[in-house]
């Protein structure tokens, strides 16, 4: 059983993760530490332990790891703080807000032989394994080219989670959530470098930091054509709302899409080896974050070899290396929308 203990308890932790930890077998919450007073008020379990500061949290002796689910501009503080007190950590995505946070997170992880994790949880949604499993079992061949598209409102520009569509257009911009399908090139592809990212970003008039709709172009090593495009403006700034997703990888010898309306969403592999569809079935957090934590909790077994579907400190960096490449090339070019 691992003993966790979770800094920060805002609204993802409550809607997420504290439910996840319920029902994944292998973890169980003693302690959370938040400096927001109403948050920990909000702990209903009698049992869990509560700190005003993670310090006093990470002082106690009854954990073995860490889940940090704060705001993304402090992931790398309160994760080295962790790491240097001898606890493995699960980081919420983005791992760090820069490619120099990310790496002192891994490097010191590294250092303090700790393990360091990230919650890439779309990994583990039964449909996109299933796509990764075609591509191992080499029904499409070597893969030449994926291109995602992933277009969101970004929880709209009005209502009640408009300040929290603009806190993540400031920091990080719609690649926080993007940010995901950064990754899952990577997971499809077995690995690989980011090379040669540009990108042109549009606006739509809004004042923020970094723009709500994003189109990438880049190499993912060795000789894989990437485009990712992502957007918080879609359908952002009126009442209806729509959603849009589509994955193409194409190999030598076959494809893998995704295809469909949503809600109604297959991926279909067309091969000459075999051809079949998986349904990209609706899981919620409560479903797929404790696959997360079981995967976490069985690389910690002394001796094991973690699950490959497992995002680990270093995916986590190298999905950071591409979001902060896109986000800079896009502010250089400027507004494509003007």
């Amino acid at each position: 059983m691992v003993r966790f203990g979770l800094i920060g308890c805002g609204k993802h932790a409550q809607w997420a993760v504290m439910p996840a930890m319920k029902l994944a077998p292998s973890c169980t919450l003693v302690a959370v530490a938040d400096p927001v007073q109403a948050n920990l008020d909000s702990i209903e379990d009698p049992a869990v332990h509560r700190h005003r500061e993670h310090r006093e949290m990470l002082a106690r002796t009854d954990l073995d790891a860490i889940y940090v689910a704060t705001p993304a501009d402090v992931h790398c503080a309160v994760t080295l703080d962790a790491l240097r007190s001898g606890r493995h950590v699960l980081c919420e995505k983005p791992l760090g807000m820069d490619v120099a946070e990310c790496r002192q997170m891994v490097d010191t992880a590294r250092r303090h032989n700790r393990f360091l994790a990230v919650d890439f949880e779309t990994r583990f949604i039964g449909a996109y394994r299933q796509a990764r499993q075609w591509i191992i079992d080499g029904h499409i061949g070597t893969i030449r080219a994926v291109h995602i598209n992933s277009f969101w409102d970004g929880h709209k520009t009005q209502g009640p989670l408009a300040e929290r569509r603009h806190r993540f257009l400031d920091k990080t911009g719609c690649l926080d959530c993007g940010i995901h399908r950064i990754d899952l090139v990577r997971f499809f592809c077995g690995g690989g470098t980011w090379q040669d990212v540009q990108a042109l970003g549009a606006w739509f008039g809004e004042k923020c930091t970094f723009p709500p709709h994003i189109a990438i172009l880049a190499r993912l090593t060795p000789g894989i054509l990437v485009t990712v495009n992502a957007s918080f403006a879609h359908t952002a700034y009126i009442k209806a709302r729509h959603l849009h997703e589509a994955f193409v990888i194409i190999g030598e010898k076959g494809v893998i899409v995704l295809e469909g309306n949503p809600g109604n969403l297959v991926f279909r592999l067309v091969g000459d080896s075999r051809c079949d569809t998986a349904p990209l079935q609706e899981e919620g957090h409560d479903q797929v974050i404790p696959c997360v934590l079981e995967a976490f909790a069985a690389a910690l077994v002394p001796g094991a070899t973690p699950d490959p579907t497992l995002a680990t400190g270093d995916d986590g960096l190298m999905a950071q290396i591409a979001v902060d490449a896109a986000n800079q090339e896009a502010i250089r070019r400027g507004d494509a929308s003007r």
